[in-house]
Order: structure tokens, then sequence, then C-alpha cells
């Protein structure tokens, strides 16, 4: 679980950031190796140069950022590595040389699986969030083909959250819309529709305790809620084993919460006295917590001691 410096509050003894079994997610997907950043060569495609660096110095500053804002992050990434002065105009972007100095994992995963369905402004602004999207728990995981925060318990559990392949997209698609005209002009419009996707990477994915699940080839995945405009009644396929089903995981990465304009950063923890818990509502091993939000669930479900005579094994006690 790591130490923690002398100066930390007392409290902070009391929980650990990352969970002893991996989850086997993009954090775990070598994402340094896959998408070293900076060296001009990760998916930085030629560009057409029709409008250099030295037109765009005509317009002002603040245009330049507020267009650049609205880039995804595969397209500003690859802007960038076009010349030294497009990487001072991407590095003049504030909100983005946040996420690159607290969370450069979520730019390479973004970039490696090709998630463009959201610009930089929109994945800035919801790393300044701190809730689940779906549920008030802290949502300490980015759900990348839409860009929202999700807790554990959403993302492992929620039809919204269980992305589609391209079959299954293709088929819930066409039924949705009705659609009567021959399966050629079907995929067309399929394509038109520009559905939010990404392209999984190889690797394992799910709970590691069940032994994770292969998967060699990448996958085309599909947000579920941009398909099927109502999710009661279209039901999740029997397929579905939650916390052991692959997909669930293949978009899912850690995200801190970024504060005070993106100059500090929350990670939040896991209480320690919850390791042994699963109750999903109030205490439960999976539940993390802002770094304000641990004193108070302290103090509510009682100070944190150790196990008898089960070294390293801790628990809440109400009474002294």
């Amino acid at each position: 679980m790591g130490m923690y410096p002398p100066h930390l509050p007392d409290f902070v003894l009391h929980g650990y950031r990352k969970q002893i079994i991996p989850d086997n997610k993009l954090d775990d997907a070598q994402l340094e190796i896959r998408c070293p950043l900076d060296n001009g060569r990760h998916d930085c495609k030629t560009i057409s140069t029709c409008f250099p660096a030295n037109e765009l110095d005509r317009l002002p500053l603040e245009l330049i950022i507020e267009v650049l804002l609205q880039l995804d992050i595969p397209s500003l990434t690859r802007f960038r590595g076009l010349s030294r002065r497009t990487m001072e105009l991407v590095n003049s972007v504030r909100q983005y040389t946040a996420i690159i100095e607290h969370c450069p994992n979520i730019i390479r995963a973004i970039v490696s699986i090709q998630a463009d369905g959201f610009d930089c402004g929109t994945l800035y602004r919801t790393l300044c969030t701190s809730r689940c999207s779906t549920c008030n728990l802290f949502g300490d995981h980015l759900y990348l083909i839409d860009c929202c925060r999700v807790c554990y318990f959403c993302f492992t559990q929620r039809a919204e959250y269980f992305p589609l392949t391209s079959r299954e997209a293709y088929k819930l698609f066409t039924h949705n819309a009705n659609l009567q005209s021959n399966a050629k002009s079907s995929r067309k419009l399929f394509k038109l529709a520009k559905l939010p996707s990404i392209l999984s990477l190889p690797g394992r994915y799910a709970r590691a305790w069940r032994g994770g699940k292969l998967q060699s080839r990448r996958l085309q995945l599909y947000d579920r809620r941009a398909v099927v405009q109502s999710l009661t009644g279209s039901g999740l396929p029997q397929s579905d084993k939650t916390t052991g089903e692959p997909k669930r995981f293949m978009a899912i990465i850690t995200a801190p919460v970024l504060l005070n304009g993106g100059r500090e950063v929350d990670r939040g923890f896991f209480c320690l006295g919850c390791w042994d818990e699963s109750d999903e509502k109030s205490k439960h091993s999976r539940i993390k917590y802002m770094t304000e939000e641990l004193p108070g669930h302290i103090a509510k479900y009682g100070r944190v001691v150790e196990r008898p005579r089960m070294p390293g094994r801790f628990m809440h006690v109400t009474k002294d």
C-alpha cells in the first residue's frame, strides 16, 4: 500500500490509493510503452500544412486556445507533433498542460484507443468534477467512450457502461431506427451517424482474481447510450459477467480530481477499515473517498484499528 510522508494528516494513514488486486483496466495496459509522449512518432501522421503555424500567428492567442480546446485529444496530439511552433501553441493551453502534468496516462489511453468523441475542454471540465455520473459516490474512473466520471459499481453493473461491438451496435442501430432500406444503405447510415466509439487495446481485462480475460484482437466498441435511445427494456445480454466482463474494462481508466484550476490534484483514498466490507451503500472495499471526505467517513463508522490476531487486516470500531 505504500508509506506516506510524516507531514500528512493522521487519517490518511488509514487509507490506501490502489487496490492490491488489479482490475486490468487501461491503467494496466502498459500505456507508457504503447504511447510514449513527446517523441513525435506515436499516431502523428503527416497533416497538410496548407495552413502553417506562421499563418496561425496572425490570430490572437486567446482565439487559438479556444479553437484548440475544441479539438479531440488524438487530433490535438497530432497537431502538436507537427512542429516546434505547434507544440508551443498546444503547450500554451492551460487545461491541456494541467492534464499532462497530473494524469498523462489518461492522454496516453485516449490516443491509444482513438477516443475522439469529446474535446480537450470537455475532458478538462470532467476531470475538475468528482461525482459519478450516475450516482453520488466519488467517481474515481473515467469512461473514455464519452468522457464521463463513473464509480466502480456503476461501470461494472449499469447497462450504459457495457459497450457494444460493431456487430451488436449495427444490429441495435438499425432496429432502433426502424430502417427498411437494404443492408448497404443501412451500413452507410450507420457510418454517417459517427457514434462515439473506441478501438480497444489487446491485453487482459477484468478482475485478476478471476484470471482476467485475454483479448488478442482490437475491438471497435460503441457507447450503448448513443445506439439505444432508451436503455429501459433494452436489457443486457445474458453473457454479461459484470466484474468478469472484459468489455466493461476496455474503456475505463483511473482518474484523479483536478483542483484550483488544475494546479493541484486529489487522487483519493480507499479506507483500510472497509477492507473486508461489502455494503455498497455504506462500507465497501471498493468505495473511494476524496481526501476531504475520509475524516467524515471515519468519524461516522469509527476509528480504524488492526483486527485481533489478524496482522495487516483492519476494521472500524465504534467503542474504545
